[in-house]
């Protein structure tokens, strides 16, 4: 009798689904109703969780792309053929209404596979124009197979298309519809174009074709039910929903807002520089002609752009305000996820795991009190800087109040420079981390003030 190695390591403890928990425990089923923001949450949950009986073994990578959908963002799947790739981008686009970009890219494709074909009348008048309907541009959700394929010209022109929203070629410009986009590829290639086009995918995922015994049994029942077939609901969530929620994470929404205190965004910045230093030492560890998947670097936009996954988080579990909690959804920016939740253990998750705790370990509640007031002055003094009247701004009243206590005076018109150095003077901070901090701001108040 054959008898199938055990698997070692199997990742047990990243098969969560905290993202797309239920908040009645019994996930949502949309039927047509109208939906307010609580409703369109659960119906996003309810819709992520259908596509998982479709395809079993994906609660992580449904979870990412549930980032992916709020932030108004782009997710990048690694595997090789025969993964499920296709049906994942044919399950998940189908639960929304929306029109949707399919392409398979190789090194011919030309401009004209995601621009849309020439216009032959502007063409034969001396103009280069698209007809762009039904082309990337004008798409919500785009599926791109065998994306690392295409030539660099190609993935050039989806550059502007996949980060700012726009189609710029000569005398034709066109704002993109572009909500979210999806695209696959079985390798990883590094060159001049595609490192910044990597960076534009902010999600992604690696799906290890091997499963344990489990994973293969869940899948043939799945397969018997859908024959490889995408299964779309009688209701397809309107796409208005979701974008009303991208609008409450992108603090673009009229009425609703999620915040983050100054040391929840402090320790977001702490985790990912750890996760980062913990990624090059491993590198380093590996030797000279060890290539990773990816490099482990973090750019500065994706570094701000925590802030919204940090959003994303709290507004599935219906909070206004970031919690420490939220910083845990960092993992699924900061690392390759694992499409597969019972595939091989991924020491990626490791690093991440041992930056988190390492990072919520090293502060105490009086250390990130300490942030929290240095973080106010520092805002403070840069509306002093500026010379804005802020005793008469409502927006900033709670700040000032809260500053003027700090620094000792009893009105914002007896503040002066001096009055910075003197506050950040006379700290004493244990911290070296939180003391770094106040350092740098006393040194940018030095530089105006002169002392």
């Amino acid at each position: 009798m054959h008898h199938r190695a055990q698997r070692p390591g199997v990742n047990r403890s990243m098969r969560d689904v905290s993202l797309l928990a239920p908040a009645d425990g019994r996930p949502y089923v949309y039927r047509g109703e109208p939906l307010d923001v609580p409703r369109a949450i659960e119906a996003l949950k309810g819709a992520l969780l259908h596509v998982s009986e479709t395809l079993p073994g994906r609660t992580q990578l449904l979870q990412q792309t549930a980032l992916a959908l709020l932030t108004r963002r782009h997710q990048l799947l690694i595997s090789r053929a025969g993964t499920g790739k296709s049906l994942y981008g044919d399950s998940v686009f189908s639960q929304f209404e929306g029109d949707v970009f399919k392409a398979q890219f190789s090194q011919g494709t030309r401009l004209e596979t995601i621009l849309g074909g020439l216009d032959l009348k502007q063409f034969h008048e001396g103009r280069l124009w698209h007809n762009t309907a039904h082309s990337l541009v004008t798409a919500d959700f785009a599926y791109l197979d065998e994306f690392m394929n295409a030539n660099d010209v190609v993935l050039e022109a989806i550059l502007g298309i996949l980060n700012e929203r726009r189609f710029q070629q000569g005398e034709q410009q066109e704002e993109a519809r572009l909500h979210t986009a999806l695209a696959m590829t079985n390798h990883l290639k590094f060159s001049a174009i595609s490192e910044p086009i990597l960076d534009r995918f902010m999600f992604k995922a690696s799906i290890d074709p091997a499963g344990d015994t489990l994973n293969d049994l869940l899948i043939d029942l799945a397969y018997a039910r859908h024959h490889g077939r995408a299964q779309p609901p009688e209701h397809r969530i309107p796409l208005a929903a979701l974008r009303e929620l991208t609008a409450i994470v992108l603090g673009d929404h009229p009425d609703r807002r999620i915040e983050a205190s100054h040391d929840i965004l402090f320790l977001k910045n702490e985790i990912i520089d750890a996760c980062v230093a913990r990624h090059a030492a491993r590198q380093q560890a590996a030797g000279p002609g060890a290539r990773p998947a990816t490099d482990g670097y973090v750019s500065p936009r994706t570094k701000a752009a925590c802030r919204d996954v940090l959003n994303a988080s709290a507004l599935l579990h219906h909070r206004d305000r970031v919690e420490k909690s939220d910083l845990a959804a960092l993992r699924f920016v900061l690392t390759i996820i694992p499409g597969n939740d019972r595939a091989l253990h991924d020491p990626g998750q490791d690093i991440f795991a041992e930056a988190l705790h390492s990072t919520l370990q090293g502060y105490t509640e009086a250390d990130l009190e300490t942030v929290r007031e240095l973080t106010a002055i520092a805002q403070s003094f840069h509306l002093y800087l500026h010379g804005i009247p802020i005793e008469a701004q409502p927006a900033h009243r709670g700040l000032i109040r809260f500053v003027l206590a700090l620094i000792g005076k009893s009105s914002w018109h007896d503040v002066t420079a001096e009055t910075f150095l003197e506050a950040l003077r006379g700290r004493s901070i244990a911290n070296p981390r939180v003391n770094a901090l106040r350092e740098e701001i006393l040194e940018e108040v030095q530089e105006y003030a002169g002392g």
